[in-house]
């Protein structure tokens, strides 16, 4: 039966040859991500302020009358 010191030590030996696996974006992935996600949050940002605009202006129709 294995120690649980074995254990940890196998463990953070796993870790370690997983993290070796993973590789770094290059600088241009990561500016075509970042314009990407800038992209998308100012359209999702518009639309829910267009929504916000469109749901309080029927209220305030609705409330008016």
């Amino acid at each position: 039966m294995k120690s649980w010191f074995d254990n940890i030590r196998r463990f953070f030996r796993e870790v370690r040859e997983e993290v070796l696996k993973c590789t770094r974006p290059t600088r241009e992935e990561l500016q075509e991500s970042t314009v990407v996600i800038v992209v998308t949050m100012a359209a999702l940002g518009g639309f829910i302020f267009a929504c916000d605009m469109l749901i309080g202006r029927g209220f305030s129709l609705i409330i008016a009358r």
